[in-house]
C-alpha cells in the first residue's frame, strides 16, 4: 500500500491509499490537516492497512473502527469510488455520537498521549484505551474532587482500561468492594478532559493528580517526578 497526497474534487487537500484494491478493499481517503504531520497520518493508513491485511476483513461504508481515544467512522467519498474518514466530533463528551471529516482529533490525541510516555523516559510500551473501556473508581470521587490517584493494572478483559482511581485518602478502604464503581472512561474524564493525555500510561504506573499538579510513578520506581498540568 502507498499513500498519495492530492486534490480532492471539492479542493481540499486530502490523502488517499493506492493498493488496498488489490485485496478487495476500497481504496481510503482522508481530510488532509497542514498542521498534522504528514508521519501521524501515515500512522493510521497503516493501521488500517493492517487490520484489513491481518484480519482478512473488508472495511464497508457505515462502519466504524476505534482508533486509540475515539472512533472513526467510513462513508462513501462524493467520487463514490473510494471511502472516506469521518471521526468523533467531540471525542471528549461521554455523550459524542455526531460524526465530522478527518481525523485531527483522533491523530492528536494519540500524539499527545505518546508524547507524555516519552516525557516521564518511561521505557514500556504504552496501550491507548479507547474513551468506552471502563476504569474502576473510588465512591468518594466526584467533579470537584482535587486529588485523583491513578494505577495501572493488568487487565485481560478488552472491555477494561486497567485503571484504578482512587480519593487518595489513605484512610479510605479501597478493597471494600462496596466503596468501589465502575465507569467509562469517557465519563471519569468528561470534566478534565486534559486527563486524557496520561491514560496511555504503561501498567504498573501510578499518576497523581493533586490540585494543578500531576506526578508521574513509572513502573518500578518509588520517586515520583512532577509537572504543572492544569488539569
Amino acid at each position: 500500500m502507498q499513500i498519495l497526497y492530492d486534490v480532492a474534487p471539492n479542493g481540499a487537500r486530502r490523502a488517499r491509499t493506492e493498493g488496498l484494491q488489490s485485496v478487495g478493499q476500497m481504496e481510503i481517503s482522508l481530510e488532509a490537516n497542514s498542521q498534522i504531520p504528514e508521519d501521524s497520518t501515515e500512522r493510521l493508513f497503516r493501521y488500517i492497512s493492517d487490520y484489513v491485511m491481518v484480519s482478512g476483513q473488508k472495511i464497508h461504508s457505515g462502519e466504524t473502527m476505534r482508533y486509540g481515544w475515539t472512533t472513526l467512522r467510513f462513508t462513501l467519498a462524493p467520487d463514490g469510488v473510494m471511502l472516506q474518514i469521518e471521526e468523533l466530533a467531540q471525542p471528549f463528551s461521554p455523550d459524542s455520537s455526531d460524526y465530522t471529516a478527518g481525523a485531527v482529533n483522533a491523530m492528536t490525541i494519540l500524539t499527545r498521549q505518546d508524547s507524555t510516555v516519552r516525557r516521564f523516559n518511561i521505557q514500556k510500551i504504552g496501550h491507548h484505551p479507547h474513551r468506552s473501556e471502563m476504569a474502576i473508581i473510588c465512591r468518594n470521587l466526584n467533579a470537584k474532587s482535587k486529588i485523583m490517584v491513578f494505577d495501572r493494572i493488568a487487565s485481560n478483559k478488552t472491555e477494561d482500561s486497567g485503571w484504578f482511581v482512587g480519593c487518595g485518602d489513605s484512610s479510605h478502604d479501597h478493597n471494600n468492594l462496596k466503596e468501589l464503581a465502575r465507569i467509562h472512561l469517557a465519563h471519569l474524564v468528561a470534566s478534565r478532559p486534559k486527563m486524557v493525555y496520561y491514560l496511555a500510561m504503561p501498567e504498573e504506573t501510578r499518576v497523581v493528580f493533586d490540585y494543578s499538579k500531576t506526578i508521574v510513578f513509572p513502573p518500578g520506581e518509588n520517586e515520583g517526578k512532577e509537572e504543572d498540568s492544569g488539569v
